[in-house]
């Protein structure tokens, strides 16, 4: 018996070695024959990832050549417009800048611009970098197009004449754009240009690359209709006399505004892709046979075993996949647990999710779940199940409230999975509970939220219909039902238009088309006419959501009355600010009328012989006629402010050098009062800045001369000047003015910034003045960007600071050789001997004037002079007397009867061979709009009645030396 159970035993053992070594044959060969699948199919992955790689960097390249190009293109036409005809000239300094802004434009697009060409009215200019990179500039006399024989763009300037011709070194650009993009070993970079194609190398391009005429006429034809593409074919590389099977991928581009016709090609040996893969692939399936000789041992020392696992993994497959099928039900809710109830319902299993969920530990809430939910809910509960296990219901789902361990109540949802044994009988239950209180709370405030909603729409003065995109009302909100023309009980169902007056259809049609088109809210406004007299109402539709359309409707009657009404007040406004403007022009040559004469005949009878007494008298009356002209011009300005009419007339100055005159003006009122004045820049305060010089001169004029009108004698005034510099060319400049005067209470700060008033307002105060030179200055400083501050100390002295914005000019300011200075500074004025002044000053010269009183003082002034002048006395007189006779200058009154000045000088600038006679205005309008009109008519110059005696005779010298520069030249 032992023998034959070794022969039995040594005989299925054969049988098992016999079919386990076919069974390795077998698996040796489909492991051979699936590595070589699989080295295909990676080879095959190798390809198609490196046709991806070249896809995708010949198109990032073609569009780096492209933008790069569009970019030095831009910067070009932006040169070219911004070219100044005038700064050719040598010496200027503009010809600086701009050959430095030549050599930043090659510095930015050295690879693409070989030679940068300016073509001037009267000259053309190149510049180039030589072989040692020598930046080149060369004046061309010869206006012949050198360039023509070469690549080039011309950019044209139809402003400024200008042309600019750019000539394109292409062939370094692309090679050069190229040159930054890696694609590997046996990859070539190719260009397409114009039919042919060329191989790129150390910046040069040569044709060494023939492609097969098949291959070549696809590319070409692809190229030409703008498509990019991909192949693979036979190359032949002349240089290296061998043809490779490659990959290849090209991508067209345009160079705007070249006609080239251009393409990025790159090539890739397909060999050279697929043979490394092969040596690694050999080393790889080497391992894996070895691997799986090792494998195929183990399996066959372990057969046995997994034989006895086998059957113990059936008997328990049938548990295991209904359990996995009860728990896959029960997975899919979440934040709960899972209970087991069996078929009399009583509970004998719930995961340990229950204390994370509820706070009751597994034994306590199989004992006691039914005391931790209300008896009203375990009665619904209870009904529900068993109602549902009458009719073989499979699952059920209910809410209900639990009660935590904490004693919290939270809102809870279960899902039961009724379990029946195979004649239908109940055996169960598998059931999942989770706590939904999150999502209830949310709920319920969403609920709270419409009822809010409601009461809010309810609440509104409007009239609100919710309707489809076709314009049926669902629902509406309506507080006064006079806009309706049916019952509100009929109106749900019904079309908008049906229910509105007739007269809003079409205008309800057009909004419903507007809205549901663009998505926008439409304001509509309608009138109707009812029993109690026309009405006006606006509607407002816009979208509720894509369904539905929204519309608010309200009555705008009272509003609209309302609005009329405000209208109307504010053309009156309007209207008496115009008037009040026209009043204070004519004020102003009312009086400045008379003032002119007056003061003028007071000049020239200063330069009479006159006793002290005369002297004495005659200065009163003058100094009283100035500060009259002062007063009407605070008032002035302070008007043209308050109308919002005042703006900066920005220029560039010396900073350092305006504030320096405004200080001097002061020199003789400081020296007589004995006054310390001290003044700083800070160090870094630029020289030059543009802002409104007037301005800030009128600023520190004003507070300036108030420190020294409230300083004592002998006292002290400290001007300083700081600044902050911010984003390179912005300055904010501060000045300060202190002095030790008189001062100020705290409660008369704020009260002195308003006009007309002063620290001391009663009739005997010591400092006379209008008020106003405090309130003008911190309008001007608000005006120039800035703020005014005063702190001040009774008996102390006061500190006056203000900040203005302004920019730094770098450049500083000159005067070319054929420009005459026309401001004369005040020790020339002081110098200037003017009596009988024509006989070294021979003019001749026509005033215009009306004025009787003027006439008389301009008479005496001339005589004085030395001139006899010829009168007109209207603008019409005026062009007469140019029609028939020539004249050296011209003085002419602005306002006249018949015509006045500003027409007569229209007439004179059109006659023929009179149109360059000097003509200066004379006006007793000071406001700069009147004088900046004067001056864009065609007058040379302006002066401001009451007119001084040495501004007329300080005029004649001027346009004296002006005519006599004129004849020489």
């Amino acid at each position: 018996m032992k023998k034959e159970a070794q022969a039995s035993h040594t005989k299925n053992y054969s049988e098992a070695y016999r079919w386990f070594v076919g069974a390795g044959f077998i698996i040796v060969f489909l492991i051979i024959f699936l590595a070589y699948n699989f080295f295909d199919a990676l080879s095959d992955s190798q390809v198609k990832a490196k046709h991806q790689f070249l896809s995708k960097q010949v198109e990032l390249a073609a569009k780096d050549v492209q933008s790069q190009f569009s970019i030095t293109f831009d910067d070009l036409m932006f040169f070219v417009n911004t070219l100044d005809p005038a700064v050719h000239v040598e010496g200027a300094k503009e010809l600086v800048a701009l050959e430095g802004r030549t050599r930043r434009v090659f510095n930015n697009h050295r690879n693409i611009v070989d030679t940068l060409i300016i073509n001037y009215a009267d000259r053309t200019v190149s510049y180039h970098f030589d072989a040692k990179n020598n930046f080149i500039k060369t004046v061309h006399d010869d206006d012949s197009p050198f360039w023509e024989n070469s690549r080039h763009i011309v950019f044209g300037n139809s402003v400024n004449s200008i042309s600019i011709v750019a000539i394109i070194d292409l062939d370094r650009f692309i090679n050069n754009r190229l040159g930054n993009y890696y694609l590997g070993l046996s990859s070539e970079k190719l260009l397409y240009a114009n039919g042919k194609v060329l191989g790129i190398s150390d910046y040069t391009t040569v044709e060494n690359f023939t492609f097969e005429s098949k291959l070549y006429s696809e590319i070409d034809n692809d190229i030409r209709q703008g498509f990019k593409g991909s192949y693979q074919g036979s190359i032949q590389i002349e240089n290296q006399r061998k043809s490779i099977e490659a990959l290849i991928h090209q991508y067209p581009f345009t160079l705007y505004p070249l006609t080239d016709s251009l393409s990025v090609i790159f090539v890739q040996d397909k060999a050279v892709i697929t043979s490394g893969v092969f040596e690694n692939y050999i080393y790889l399936l080497g391992i894996l046979v070895v691997l799986l000789l090792i494998v195929i041992l183990t399996l066959f020392r372990f057969i046995k075993n997994a034989q006895i696992a086998n059957q113990t993994l059936t008997r328990n497959t049938e548990k295991i996949s209904e359990l996995f099928r009860q728990q896959n039900l029960l997975l899919q809710e979440s934040r709960g647990f899972i209970y087991f109830q069996d078929g009399q319902r009583v509970m004998t299993e719930v995961s340990s999710e229950v204390q994370d969920v509820l706070g009751y530990d597994q034994h306590d809430f199989l004992q006691n779940y039914r005391n931790y939910f209300s008896q009203e809910d375990f009665e619904s509960l209870d009904a529900l199940i068993k109602s549902a296990i009458a009719a073989k219901k499979e699952s059920i789902s209910f809410e209900f409230n639990f009660q935590k361990s904490s004693g919290e109540w939270i809102r809870a949802r279960v899902f039961e999975r009724l379990v029946y044994d195979k004649a239908m009988n109940f055996a169960g239950i598998v059931g999942i509970c989770t706590d939904i209180q999150d999502k209830y709370l949310a709920e319920q405030e969403q609920i709270k939220s419409n009822q809010r909603l409601t009461s809010i729409m309810q609440g509104l003065p409007d009239n609100i219909l919710i309707c489809d995109y076709a314009g049926e009302i669902l629902d509406y909100y309506v507080q006064d039902q006079v806009l309706f023309t049916v019952p509100m009980s009929t109106i749900v169902g019904r079309k908008m238009a049906e229910v509105l007056p007739e007269s809003v259809e079409n205008l309800l049609h057009k909004g419903f088309e507007t809205v549901i088109s663009t998505g926008k809210l439409v304001t509509l406004e309608f009138e109707t006419l009812m029993q109690s007299g026309k009405k006006i109402f606006e509607m407002r539709l816009f979208k509720l959501d894509d369904e539905r359309l929204i519309s608010l409707a309200r009555n705008i009657t009272g509003q609209k009355l309302w609005e009329k009404g405000l209208q109307e007040a504010m053309e009156a406004a309007e209207q008496a600010n115009k008037a009040k403007t026209e009043f204070l022009a004519n004020m102003s040559h009312e009086i400045r009328t008379p003032m002119n004469g007056l003061l003028g005949i007071i000049s020239l009878m200063e330069s009479t012989s006159l006793d002290e007494q005369q002297v004495k008298y005659l200065r009163v009356i003058k100094d009283s006629g100035n500060a009259l002209t002062s007063i009407i011009n605070d008032i002035l300005d302070y008007s043209k402010i308050e109308a919002g009419m005042m703006s900066l007339d920005i220029s560039k100055f010396d900073l350092k050098e305006e504030v320096l005159k405004i200080v001097d003006i002061f020199n003789g009122l400081v020296k007589e009062k004995d006054i310390h004045l001290r003044y700083s820049f800070e160090e870094f305060i630029p020289n030059y800045v543009q802002m409104d010089k007037l301005k800030l001169g009128q600023i520190l004029f004003n507070l300036i001369g108030n420190a020294i009108k409230f300083t004592p004698n002998g006292g002290e005034i400290e001007i300083s000047v700081t600044g902050e510099v911010f984003l390179e060319r912005n300055v904010m400049l501060n000045f300060s003015i202190r002095d030790s005067g008189i001062g100020i209470s705290d409660d008369k700060i704020e009260a002195l910034k308003m006009p007309f008033v002063q620290a001391d307002n009663s009739n005997t105060r010591e400092y006379k003045g209008t008020g106003l030179g405090l309130a003008i200055s911190e309008k001007l400083i608000m005006l120039m960007g800035g703020e005014l501050e005063i702190e001040s100390e009774l008996g102390v002295g006061s500190t006056f600071s203000f900040n203005v914005f302004g920019t730094i000019w770098h450049d500083q300011f000159q005067l070319h050789a054929d420009e005459v200075k026309l401001d004369y500074q005040e020790g020339e004025l002081e110098s200037f001997d003017w009596v009988n002044m024509a006989n070294e000053h021979p003019m001749s010269i026509l005033l215009v004037e009306d004025n009787e009183t003027n006439l008389k003082f301009m008479r005496m002034l001339m005589n004085e002079l030395g001139y006899d002048i010829e009168i007109a006395k209207n603008g019409l007189e005026g062009v007469l007397a140019v029609q028939d006779r020539d004249f050296d200058l011209i003085f002419m009154d602005i306002q006249m009867p018949k015509m006045n000045g500003l027409e007569a000088t229209e007439q004179i600038r059109n006659m023929k061979g009179k149109s360059t006679i000097p003509i200066i205005g004379l006006s007793a309008n000071a406001f700069h709009e009147d004088i900046n009109n004067a001056i864009s008519i065609g007058m040379n110059g302006y002066l401001t009645k009451p007119v001084q005696v040495m501004e007329i005779a300080l005029t004649i010298k001027k346009h004296y030396e002006l005519k006599t520069k004129s004849d020489i030249n």
